[in-house]
């Protein structure tokens, strides 16, 4: 069976404003009187995962926590974020309904992301999603994370698959570098949190909406 793999942010939803606002807040009970980070300039921090989107925040700032200070920040972040994770955050056009013909027309469906797993069940939840995923595989469901190819092969192998059948979509480096180890092909999003021109990641079809999505599985999976 094929499976198609989904990254969550800046993929199917547009969480950067939660993310900004829950951010800024940890980093500020830390770091008084800094500026807040503006929600482009957290666009540009998402992708890593929880501990890197905290040291990449400070180093934006131009500052160099100690590691007591980074831990109550992560510890501050996730407990805020778990408990109030969609505030402002919104799928994506075509999100549902394109989820909708891929289950109506035997795809496999998972999520692998670098947010923590039980965030990721949240998210989901909210937008009623979680019913449509064969697998959900987060940033701590494996040892390692994107760009490493395990949470990758995790969410396939999970969801019934294997990597020659599958496909991984996403909007990132990270999303790019677990693919192409993973020996999946790729699609990648134009429209998410990437540092980098995603038609530089060497993808199998860089995409600007989900209009035709099956009909680009179809031309990749043959």
């Amino acid at each position: 069976m094929p499976v198609i793999v989904f990254d969550l942010d800046g993929t199917l939803v547009h969480s950067a404003p939660d993310i900004a606002h829950h951010l800024n807040a940890a980093i500020g009970a830390h770091s008084k009187g800094m500026p807040a980070l503006s929600e482009d300039d957290v666009c540009m921090l998402i992708g890593g995962g929880l501990m890197d989107l905290i040291v990449r925040g400070f180093s934006a700032l131009g500052l160099e926590p100690d590691d007591s200070t980074l831990t109550a920040t992560i510890k501050a972040y996730r407990k805020a974020y778990l408990a109030s994770p969609v505030v402002k955050t919104t799928l994506y056009p075509g999100v549902f309904d394109m989820l909708s013909d891929l289950k109506d027309n035997g795809y496999g469906i998972a999520l692998c992301t670098n947010k923590s797993e039980d965030t990721a069940h949240a998210v989901l939840n909210h937008f009623d999603l979680l019913p449509m995923f064969d697998a959900v595989v987060g940033g701590d469901t494996t040892p390692q994370r994107k760009p490493e190819p395990d949470p990758l092969l995790a969410a396939i192998s999970r969801a019934g698959g294997n990597p020659a059948s599958s496909i991984m979509v996403g909007d990132s480096k990270a999303d790019a570098g677990a693919a192409h180890a993973g020996g999946t092909r790729l699609i990648l999003v134009d429209w998410g949190y990437s540092a980098v021109d995603v038609r530089d990641l060497g993808a199998d079809a860089v995409l600007s909406s989900y209009e035709g999505f099956i009909g680009h599985l179809g031309r990749l999976l043959g």
